[in-house]
């Protein structure tokens, strides 16, 4: 099985604990792995630790940028960004593989993402106009991701 060109970071501000998600996360992590380098990383939530909702979002902020790989296309998943289909999703994928090499998603807490992220994206794509957990949210988008490079690759994954 061929491998798709480029790496893939996943920056997620906050831990799953509970391990029916981590069991999901890392099942579609070992997945993707067949098709490209993904990295995931989890930075520390700030919000609700006794700061200023600002100064917290400033913080996860600064340790979400700090995830992403130098040069990375920079997309934010947003309720306000652009929704598209899953073949749709495929083809962004692989547009944006071949001409940026790497991509980082960032998942935000909630509260959502510090103007100093949202400066640096490049685009904002929504995986519903329903509102999901930060977890579910975070697998979802790798079971999106993991069905784009099936569809990339002509499996059938995807019927």
């Amino acid at each position: 099985m061929p491998r798709s060109i480029g790496h893939v970071t996943v920056a997620a501000v906050g831990r799953l604990r509970e391990r029916h998600w981590l069991d999901a996360q890392e099942e579609y992590a070992r997945r993707l792995r067949n098709y490209t380098d993904i990295r995931l990383v989890e930075v520390k939530d700030a919000v609700g630790k006794s700061l200023p909702d600002a100064v917290a979002v400033a913080r996860e902020g600064e340790q979400l940028l700090a995830a992403v790989p130098r040069g990375a296309h920079v997309i934010l998943m947003s309720a306000e960004g652009r929704e598209m289909s899953s073949p749709e999703m495929a083809t962004y994928l692989q547009t944006r593989l071949e001409s940026h090499g790497q991509l980082a998603f960032l998942i935000g807490g909630p509260v959502g993402f510090d103007a100093a992220v949202v400066s640096a994206a490049h685009d904002r794509l929504s995986l519903s106009r329903m509102t999901f957990t930060h977890e579910m949210a975070r697998v979802i988008l790798l079971e999106q991701l993991y069905r784009a490079f099936t569809i990339l690759h002509g499996e059938p994954y995807h019927k």
